[in-house]
């Protein structure tokens, strides 16, 4: 798996930790361990946060990209018409194209025919001249001549009346010719005129199709530019659902981590607790205070509460801790304190009492657990603990008697809320214990009843 810089970043930073002095053998401290978690933790909210910012990122794009899409739809059914309509108008074109082509041929069509008749009428001419001057070299030509050269004068009208057949039949046939060339261009001036008129039917459609097309190509550019930049939003959701994916693994390496840190706390707690009750005897449970010199209310089992203030009470049951894992109890003895000038309301401070005779087996500090604890061995199986102290008064070895103020109630290790500049007072309390023969029991079985 790719692992990210910052990752690699807290792996350097929990290597430089592991050079602390361990607990009873533990490869790391406990110290380190709690700053592997909470680095861990950091970096899985980090990582949470990261991805939240990227999935919020990637919304807003693709809402973008919801918008754009709806811009482009709407784009699209304003180009759609004008794409019909050029097409029209372009089938209109090339019908005119058509019609004018045919009338082009038309045109060359009745444009050869006179040319052709021209041609006949020409040679017409011309055969004309040709029988006039024959006949002129003859010597008939003139009436007298015919009348001279007649056998009778019936004779004469037959050749009179052939004479007048013959002009009239090379007239009619020049007029004939003449006629046909005047049809022809009356077809032709028809033609040309139609021609024209296309034309013009053809500019007019043309500059209607100029129009549209113009106006087809401001959307076509409002087009290329959604479509570009659709592609660039669709380019930075690619990009933001990497960063997710990233981000996805930097967490799930993360969690990886976090639970090998947690496993290693377990068992290092639970290493914590052996010693604990490895440290105490094994019995009954029954003990003997011994002399005593307290006024102190004593239990059926002969214990005194840890805390002698009017306003001690329980602030987790035994049945809360159970339910979290850990069988202890919680006491808080708020009282007006004066810590460093100030006056609180709190528990930190207050006299930390043995509840019975005994030998201190443990006098240390845990960072992130226990804090400043103490443990009493009272004899015959049964030991107690107090932790979160602000201060200690016995020392590993020393026989404490019932009632013997043996420290100060704080809020050193793991206490929430954890205590801050502002708040130096914050989560104190006293974290009681009791084991018999090593293992935990309830001591609220052990214990009086709170004063309140």
């Amino acid at each position: 798996m790719k692992i990210s810089t910052r990752i690699l970043s807290v792996i350097m930073a929990t290597v430089l930790l592991f050079t602390a002095i361990p607990f009873s053998g533990s490869a790391k401290t406990l110290a380190e361990i709690e700053a592997e978690i909470d680095k861990y933790e950091q970096g899985i909210a980090n990582s949470n946060k990261g991805q939240a910012n990227a999935k919020e990122k990637l919304e807003q794009l693709q809402e973008q990209s919801r918008v754009i899409d709806q811009k482009i739809a709407l784009l699209e059914d304003e180009i759609a018409p004008l794409r019909t309509k050029i097409n029209e108008l372009n089938a209109q074109i090339k019908e005119f194209e058509a019609r004018i082509k045919a009338l082009e041929k038309e045109i060359e069509d009745v444009t050869k025919q006179m040319e052709d008749q021209e041609i006949e009428i020409k040679d017409t001419q011309e055969l004309l001249k040709k029988r006039l001057r024959a006949t002129y070299m003859a010597g008939e030509t003139s009436e007298l001549e015919i009348f001279l050269s007649a056998s009778d004068f019936s004779d004469f009208l037959a050749r009179s009346e052939f004479l007048r057949q013959v002009a009239k039949h090379d007239t009619d046939i020049i007029n004939e010719l003449e006629d046909q060339i005047n049809e022809l261009n009356r077809m032709l001036e028809e033609l040309n005129s139609k021609r024209t008129e296309i034309d013009e039917k053809k500019k007019l459609v043309e500059a209607d199709r100029a129009e549209v097309q113009a106006e087809k190509t401001v959307l076509d550019v409002k087009m290329d530019e959604l479509e570009a930049s659709q592609a660039k939003n669709e380019a930075n959701i690619k990009k933001q659902n990497e960063i997710i994916s990233t981000y996805s693994e930097d967490s799930a390496y993360y969690q990886q981590l976090l639970a090998k840190a947690e496993r290693e706390k377990a068992e290092f707690s639970a290493a914590l607790d052996n010693e604990i009750g490895n440290s105490n005897s094994s019995g009954s449970g029954v003990i003997d205070n011994g002399v005593v010199n307290h006024k102190f209310k004593v239990s059926s089992k002969g214990l005194i509460s840890p805390i002698q203030e009017p306003t001690v009470y329980y602030s987790a049951t035994f049945a809360q801790h159970s339910s979290r894992g850990t069988a202890s109890i919680d006491l808080c003895a708020p009282a007006n304190r004066v810590i460093n000038g100030k006056t609180y309301y709190t528990t930190k401070g207050a006299k930390f009492y043995a509840v019975a005779s005994g030998t201190v087996t443990i006098s240390s500090y845990v960072a992130s657990t226990y804090g400043h604890y103490i443990n009493i061995d009272h004899g015959n199986g049964l030991s107690s603990l107090g932790c979160h102290l602000d201060a200690r008064y016995v020392s590993v070895g020393d026989k404490v008697v019932q009632g013997q103020v043996i420290g100060l109630v704080g809020n050193t290790g793991n206490c929430w809320p954890r205590p801050t500049d502002a708040n130096p007072v914050a989560g104190s309390h006293l974290h009681f214990e009791m084991r018999l023969n090593g293992n935990r029991v309830n001591p609220e079985l052990y214990l009086p009843s709170p004063l309140v």
